[in-house]
């Protein structure tokens, strides 16, 4: 791949001694990949001693491995059921240097296509509220099909310009994290469009937007909240320039350091003159992982106010009693939030935003006088839950006929079941059918179906 000329001199200049290193590996090496595990359905050790793939673990993040194989991981049952994430390993270093508690209120301002945020509903362990947020609208669905497929329950998907949703929301958030659009000179050897777009000219376009989300991100962070920073390019008018005009700008920000990952010496600047560094670099010759930038800023001083959410519509007497005949057919847990009604589907939600698309877990609908649930449910449902329900393991061909959307043979009770894999001896669901007369009839949604016979081709 040919790098712009301007790119490859801008890189000599910030790096001094260390430029070679940087030009070899981005000439040379193989970008590595990067898994995360879904700590809402199993921890990374279980995942270990179940994974298909060979592993290492990632010195970036307490959740994440390198991925030693170039396999399709996406047509794998354990994909399907969200034991995992996809995500480049620098990349998964952001989310740890916040290092979220359960209970906390957080913000994703940028949140397409989803990987801080399934890593933030996962540390929040179903406690607490994530709004995940993204403005431009074609880029909102497989945000909200990665948040179903890792099972978040507390999550709240919005597409709103900052400025639009700081003016609703005020300074509510314990944590806002803004993974800024950028040029994205740390992904240029993944990614040729990348390095097409890249120009003086780019750069400069992003650093001024990105100055405006961040004043707008700076709005709702609430007195003694972290404002996370983080860009997927290296150089410095987008990174540390952009940080000290932030502070600058915003005196009640001060810069923190990076105390929660635990990383080689190389990580905090150390690819950079002394002069020059500014929060933390990760460089794609000094680290498994491609280059990154990240900043954490606590609010000292400001105001705090509550997140204003709404609740939904109570279901009607009727509603009520086929639900929970449904429910209690099926579970033998009590719904975690009170379900309610909103645009005709029945959701377990810890609430509404004005104007939200996805507002926790979207349990069903009531059809001709009977609820049908929806595949979100099954997903945020952990398998001892299912009163009825099927497991195959990962190599069972019911297994992936399922995943095809084919009937299957199978003994179940009558009525909805749950359909897992199994895998050192537990079980995680990967969607449901109804079951009746030794076959289950398929409800596996269609457009996972027709992805996964693409992924496969």
């Amino acid at each position: 791949m040919e790098y712009p000329q301007a790119f490859l001199d801008q890189m000599r200049v910030l790096l001094g001694d260390d430029y070679n290193a940087f030009q070899h590996a981005l000439f040379t090496q193989t970008p590595f990949r990067g898994l995360r595990v879904n700590t809402l359905k199993l921890t990374p050790q279980e995942f270990e001693s179940i994974s298909p793939y060979p592993l290492t673990p990632s010195p970036l993040c307490r959740d994440s491995f390198l991925l030693n194989s170039d396999a399709r991981v996406g047509t794998h049952p354990f994909h399907h059921a969200g034991l995992f994430y996809m995500q480049e390993p620098s990349a998964s270093a952001v989310i740890e240097a916040l290092d979220p508690s359960p209970g906390m209120t957080v913000l994703d301002l940028c949140a397409a296509p989803g990987g801080k945020s399934t890593h933030l509903a996962a540390r929040l362990a179903g406690s607490g509220v994530l709004i995940s947020n993204e403005c431009v609208a074609s880029r909102v669905r497989p945000l909200c099909s990665n948040l179903e497929r890792i099972g978040a329950r507390n999550a709240i998907v919005t597409s709103a310009m900052p400025d639009v949703l700081a003016d609703r929301l005020g300074p509510c958030f314990d944590a806002v994290v803004v993974d800024a659009p950028c040029s994205g000179e740390g992904m240029f050897r993944r990614d040729e469009e990348a390095v097409r777009q890249w120009s003086p000219e780019h750069v400069a376009g992003c650093t001024a937007r990105q100055a405006q989300i961040l004043a707008d991100a700076a709005r709702m962070v609430r007195q003694g909240g972290i404002l996370i920073y983080s860009t997927c390019t290296l150089n410095l008018s987008e990174n540390e320039a952009q940080v000290d005009a932030f502070l600058a700008s915003h005196p009640d920000f001060t810069l923190e350091p990076i105390r929660a990952v635990s990383l080689p010496p190389a990580f905090g600047g150390g690819c950079l003159r002394p002069e020059l560094s500014r929060a933390a670099r990760l460089m794609p010759h000094t680290l498994p992982g491609e280059g990154h930038f990240l900043a954490r800023m606590r609010r000292e001083n400001g105001n705090a106010v509550s997140l204003p959410l709404v609740p939904g519509k109570p279901l009607s007497k009727e509603q009520s009693a086929l639900f929970y005949a449904f429910w209690r057919s099926l579970f033998d847990i009590e719904p975690w939030f009170e379900p309610t009604v909103q645009n005709d589907t029945v959701w377990l939600s810890p609430g509404f935003l004005p104007g939200a698309i996805r507002a926790g877990v979207p349990a069903g609908r009531f059809i001709r006088g009977r609820f049908e649930p929806e595949h979100a449910l099954f997903l945020a449902t952990a398998a001892q839950h299912f009163q009825n329900r099927i497991s195959f393991s990962p190599e069972n061909p019911c297994m992936a006929a399922f995943l095809r959307g084919e009937q299957i043979s199978a003994e179940a009770e009558k009525g909805w079941c749950a359909v897992c894999v199994s895998a050192g001896g537990r079980e995680y669901p990967v969607g449901f059918g109804k079951a009746s007369g030794g076959v289950v009839k398929n409800h596996y949604p269609k457009g996972l179906r027709n992805l996964q016979q693409q992924l496969v081709k």
